[in-house]
């Protein structure tokens, strides 16, 4: 996959699907520990890792444009992959169960 530059801040209204912006951050927090930080208006890339590593980006990509979530799924680890196809099918609920056994 080509990379797709996206800024390390944005605003919430650049974030697709804004509605569903917490149970994201929840999901991606649950695989990368508090690499997207939510601010007044605003959202942040904050990777763990330095240059980040490729999970991260395509967790911050997938949070903040969940559209593009096909193009990226066959890139990702199995576990990025899983959360982003239980986003797509609307079954989180199942993928956060999986995640806490």
């Amino acid at each position: 996959m080509k990379p797709v530059a996206i800024a390390s801040q944005l605003s919430f209204d650049e974030v697709e699907e804004f509605d569903a912006l917490d149970m994201r951050r929840s999901a991606v927090d649950c695989l990368f520990a508090n690499i997207i930080g939510v601010n007044d208006g605003w959202v942040e890339w904050c990777p763990n890792n330095d240059p980040p590593n490729q999970e991260e980006y395509f967790a911050w990509l997938w949070f903040v444009k969940p559209s593009l979530g096909a193009v990226i799924q066959p890139e990702c680890a199995p576990e990025l992959s899983k959360l982003i196809q239980h986003y797509n099918a609307k079954e989180m609920d199942q993928w956060f169960d999986h995640i806490a056994t």
